[in-house]
């Protein structure tokens, strides 16, 4: 059929017919584009007016509920029947029924709270969000359990969240437990574990985060195990840093060589490179001072770490260490080739020994090297005191004052081996000066 619009009555027809259709819609655009204004000014008025506009729109409803519960003019009843709409016209947003739990709370009602975030839950049951609000409803109702519940769903949703999970849960629950029963298998988790144990030096958490990385077969990342490492043995925590030591490097952590672990002394030779960390040699900066490897030892060809000090330096030099696990009343052979050329200073160059957890005692030192000299053998004897299960051999030159010469020269050391000595020699001739920890000689 053809419409023929050729006279004036019959467009004003057409024109008017639409009109009749266009028009509602045309106002239903009008009013969400102003209901849309006003929800951007974020003001309770003004969102209350959007919500007159178009009042089965959920998302007005949890606006002007927020505004009420967050808001300096707000109050808690209007947030509580806003956000109750919200919910009500959209229960499938997990968002209305947090808001409303918090609300809920807010008056007092924390079984209408719980209820609410049962409801959130069932919406979305992986959103962290709503996980984690979830965890601090049910700490602050002071149900630990359901806390840790809720903990580790989240974490196995969202791994990142591990460091607020643990700062939250410290309260109510201690690093065995929390690293046993909430954290994943993910390596971020794993690095949050060991730092927040290593940072409070707390024992029974590092062995639980060192076996849940053994059982999981997830590392932390080679900055934070190195960073672990070197905590436990910042601590004195001997067995366990040298069973992080070792896991690591059998498993391939730690780029070092796995044969040299039967060693007394790992890379006592420098024939391998230097890791800076764990059980092997670490090398502080000094700006006065050049530390390299050189091929220049006892024999043709042979490796040795050589300390080159500057025509001016003049501070205190002990920039050249390495960590080794020791047992407790065990006596122990320190010794070495070592190499000075033009050292000036009185107290010369020497090898000292120390434990950590060892604080105000002397430590045990082999007799000091002074000026020019070729490869010669020094020694000292050292046995670790009750409390000590990790010692630091130290390559030291004391420096000098402003007043005096300047402590200039080079210091080589080769062929570092510890020994132990079992049973104890009860008049041996030892080369060195005598620490007392223990019964050190």
């Amino acid at each position: 059929m053809e419409l023929v619009l050729e006279r004036w009555p019959g467009r004003i027809l057409v024109a008017a017919v639409a009109v009749a259709i266009t028009a509602p819609l045309s106002m239903d655009l009008w009013r969400h584009a102003q209901a849309d204004r006003l929800a951007r000014e974020g003001s309770i008025s003004s969102l209350q007016q959007a919500v007159r506009l178009e009042p089965r729109n959920a998302d007005l409803h949890w606006r002007l509920g927020r505004a009420e519960l967050f808001s300096e003019g707000g109050n808690t009843p209007a947030a509580v029947t806003a956000l109750q709409e919200a919910a009500s016209l959209n229960p499938a947003v997990g968002a209305y029924w947090v808001d409303l739990a918090l609300a809920r709370e807010g008056q007092g009602d924390t079984s209408a709270a719980g209820s609410a975030l049962t409801r959130a839950r069932a919406a979305e049951p992986r959103t962290p969000e709503i996980l984690w609000e979830s965890m601090n409803f049910a700490l602050r109702d002071d149900h630990p359990e359901q806390a840790m519940q809720f903990a580790h769903a989240l974490l196995e949703a969202a791994p990142p969240y591990a460091a607020r999970v643990l700062s939250q849960l410290g309260s109510v629950a201690d690093a065995p437990s929390m690293i046993e029963g909430v954290l994943p298998a993910d390596q971020g988790a794993m690095d949050v574990a060991t730092a927040y144990v290593a940072n409070r030096s707390d024992l029974p958490g590092e062995q639980a985060a060192w076996n849940k990385v053994m059982a999981t077969g997830q590392p932390p990342s080679a900055s934070s195990l190195r960073y672990f490492l070197d905590s436990l043995i910042w601590q004195g925590e001997g067995p366990l840093a040298e069973r992080v030591w070792t896991d690591s490097i059998r498993r391939g952590w730690i780029a070092a060589d796995a044969e040299a672990l039967a060693e007394p002394l790992y890379n006592g030779s420098f024939r391998t490179p230097m890791l800076g960390f764990g059980f092997d040699w670490k090398v502080l900066p000094l700006e006065e001072t050049s530390v390299w490897v050189s091929d220049e030892g006892p024999q043709p060809g042979q490796p040795c770490l050589c300390v080159d000090f500057s025509a001016n330096a003049r501070a205190d030099f002990g920039h050249v260490s390495h960590a080794v696990p020791v047992t407790p009343g065990q006596h122990y052979l320190l010794s070495a080739k070592m190499r000075v050329r033009h050292v000036v200073t009185s107290a010369g160059a020497y090898l000292s020994v120390s434990g950590f957890r060892a604080s105000g005692v002397q430590p045990a030192t082999t007799d000091p090297m002074v000026g020019s000299s070729g490869w010669e053998a020094v020694s000292t004897e050292y046995v670790p005191g009750a409390q000590t299960r990790i010692a630091q051999i130290t390559l030291s030159r004391p420096g000098t004052g402003a007043a005096d010469t300047p402590v200039s020269g080079q210091i080589c050391l080769a062929e570092v081996q510890w020994q132990r000595l079992n049973p104890p020699p009860e008049s041996a001739s030892v080369r060195g000066h005598a620490a007392h920890e223990g019964m050190a000689r």
